[in-house]
C-alpha cells in the first residue's frame, strides 16, 4: 500500500490515514459534484434533448400537415378547373341556344314581313285592277252615251274612242 502514499515518509499508519482522508474527501467531492453539478447538468441536457425531439416531432407534423394541405389544394384546384370547364360549356351551350333563337325569330319576322308585303302588293294590284275596271266601265258608258246621242260612222267612232282614251288617261 505504499504506492497509495504520495509523500512516503516511512510511517505506514500515517500514510493509510492520509490515504483514507483523501479517499473520503474524493468521495465527498464526487458526491457533491454529482448532486450539485451532474444532476442539474443532466437535467438541462435531458430538457434540451426533449426539446430537440419535440421540435423534430413538430417539424414532422408540420411537414405531414403541409403535404395534406398541398393535396387538398391540388384537389380543390382540379375541382375548380372542372367547375370552370362546366361553366364554360354551359355558357357555350346557352350562347348557341340564344343564337338559334335569335336566328329563328329573325327568320320568322322576315317571313312575316314578306307575307305582309305580298299581301300589300296583292291588295294594291286588286285596287288598281278595280280602278281600271271602273274607268273602263265609265268610258264604256260615256262611249255608249255618245253613240246613242249621235249616229256616227266608223271613222268618227275611232276618233271618239281615241278622244275618250286620252280623257281617261288624264284622269
Amino acid at each position: 500500500m505504499e504506492f497509495l502514499i504520495l509523500g512516503n515518509t516511512g510511517d505506514v499508519g500515517v500514510a493509510i490515514g492520509s490515504s483514507l482522508v483523501l479517499l473520503v474527501s474524493f468521495l465527498v467531492l464526487l458526491g457533491a459534484l454529482s448532486y450539485f453539478v451532474w444532476k442539474p447538468l443532466k437535467n438541462v441536457m435531458d430538457e434540451r434533448e426533449n426539446l430537440i425531439h419535440s421540435e423534430i416531432d413538430d417539424a414532422e407534423n408540420r411537414r405531414i400537415e403541409a403535404q395534406r394541405l398541398q393535396k387538398e389544394n391540388e384537389e380543390l384546384l382540379k375541382q375548380t378547373q372542372a367547375d370552370i370547364s362546366s361553366i364554360m360549356e354551359d355558357a357555350r351551350a346557352q350562347a348557341t341556344k340564344e343564337q338559334e333563337t335569335i336566328i329563328h325569330d329573325a327568320n320568322t319576322r322576315a317571313n312575316q314581313l314578306m307575307a305582309n308585303a305580298k299581301a300589300d302588293v296583292e291588295r294594291e294590284k286588286e285596287k288598281a285592277i278595280s280602278e281600271i275596271n271602273d274607268q273602263v266601265a265609265e268610258l264604256s258608258i260615256l262611249i255608249a252615251e255618245k253613240m246613242i246621242s249621235k249616229e256616227i260612222d266608223h271613222q268618227d267612232q275611232q276618233q271618239l274612242v281615241k278622244q275618250y282614251l286620252q280623257e281617261a288617261g288624264g284622269k
